[in-house]
């Protein structure tokens, strides 16, 4: 009832052109956050905020083009957060924080991180904007590993550095999925994960 007496209010209130374009962001942000992207739709998206079913078309052609809009925008808000990560100058330090802030997203944003990760904005042919905001990540790890291993190959550290990110992405997909089991009393999923990311930089010892 509380729900759709918003809405009522809601509904008809003047709205400046790109106010409205980030508060239909922040509802569709929201909405996946609580029930994942699967059943949004424009229509859906509307009646969150109390506005005709035709106004978010005003600012995204289409259900796809809002979905890219909130992927990139939790792309933004995952490299923001990262790089409050450690103050140490110390490369293999960065590259540490740098993987656990990754985890750390991951677990606390899942629905957020299925959409930018395995919904089908990256299944068959990845969206342009998707390719671009992973893009800026692979090159700051790639930075970063040129500063761990700069003694390496460019080879060698490619092969480690995919070795690397293969078991850190894999691990935050199969837990977010409870996939991965271990003897009991099996660890907590942030100190499981702390000692996964502390054997994965094995790899990068000569």
């Amino acid at each position: 009832m509380a729900t759709k007496q918003l809405t009522k209010e809601r509904r008809g209130r003047p709205s400046h052109r790109e106010d409205l374009r980030q508060e239909l962001l922040d509802a569709a942000r929201a909405f996946i956050v609580r029930e994942g992207h699967e059943s949004l739709s424009m229509r859906r998206l509307a009646e969150e905020i109390g506005v005709s079913s035709a106004a978010p078309y005003h600012h995204f052609p289409d259900r796809r083009a809002l979905l890219i809009a909130v992927a990139t925008d939790g792309y933004r808000l995952m490299f923001e957060e990262s790089l409050q990560g450690t103050s140490s100058s110390d490369p293999r330090e960065k590259l540490r924080a740098l993987l656990l802030d990754f985890l750390r997203f991951s677990s606390e944003n899942r629905r957020l991180f299925t959409l930018m990760y395995e919904s089908e904005l990256v299944r068959e042919e990845m969206a342009p904007e998707i390719q671009e905001a992973q893009d800026i990540g692979f090159r700051r790890l790639h930075e970063i590993m040129l500063a761990v291993a700069p003694n390496l190959s460019d080879r060698e550290r490619g092969i480690r550095t995919a070795t690397l990110w293969c078991s850190v992405f894999g691990f935050a997909l199969q837990t977010n999925r409870a996939m991965i089991r271990t003897p009991q009393p099996e660890p907590e999923r942030a100190e499981l994960g702390a000692a996964l990311v502390g054997q994965a930089l094995r790899l990068l010892d000569d």
